[in-house]
């Protein structure tokens, strides 16, 4: 885990308890359906890539969620170096939604943890998402490490769902997540919404001068 530099003592505790029986445990050894192998992987001297046959199907699990919910969503997976292995929009999403989502995922991979990570720390501390910026990181939720049997094989991002459209069941970060339960197996139990446990707070309650608004917007 490296969710020690990110989050408080407590918290590490936490997330680390909900990650039992997911795909994050194992000993690294990763089944080949979802890895480079063969001649690709010779190729490239990397056997554990997640291969393009796998962000297909993340990104088709994807889209069919947003399907279901009348929407739309942008879907990038990337791999452990931080190329892209494929980059899906759906009709109506543009430069900002793509962009915004690439940035998901490489935070994701970069951090080793969901950027909801530092969506979190953002609304404790909102110079998180200008100091984030210098390292190329970003403060939006949506991205996940894609991580089988304990070893990461990449990352994935999704963005382009509007506001509007989300609800307590269908957002970016649980559609990532319900693509990658469907395509790889269980998933840790996602952190909890900081901003959105503040914003419907009572006025008044819990101290705090709710300057949450400050981070870059989810897209």
């Amino acid at each position: 885990m490296k969710f020690a530099s990110l989050m408080g003592a407590a918290a590490v505790l936490a997330v680390s308890g909900a990650y039992a029986a997911t795909s994050y445990d194992g000993n690294g050894q990763v089944p080949q359906q979802f890895v480079l192998s063969g001649k690709a992987a010779d190729r490239l001297h990397d056997h554990i890539s997640i291969n393009l046959a796998t962000a297909e199907k993340l990104a088709a699990a994807c889209e069919a969620i947003a399907k279901k919910n009348n929407s739309q969503v942008v879907v990038v997976v990337l791999d452990p170096q931080g190329l892209p292995v494929l980059l899906r929009r759906m009709d109506g999403e543009g430069h900002v939604q793509i962009n915004a989502t690439q940035q998901k995922a490489l935070t994701a991979l970069r951090t080793r943890a969901p950027s909801r990570v530092l969506n979190n720390r953002n609304v404790e501390d909102p110079f998180t998402n200008q100091n984030m910026s210098g390292y190329g990181l970003t403060t939006q939720e949506g991205g996940l490490p894609i991580i089988v049997n304990g070893q990461l094989i990449g990352a994935i991002g999704v963005g382009g769902i509007p506001p509007v459209e989300r609800n307590a069941t269908y957002g970016e970060e649980m559609c990532a997540r319900d693509a990658l339960e469907a395509v790889i197996g269980p998933q840790p139990a996602l952190l909890p919404d900081l901003a959105a446990e503040r914003r419907t707070r009572p006025q008044g309650a819990g101290g705090g001068a709710g300057r949450a608004g400050n981070g870059a917007p989810n897209r």
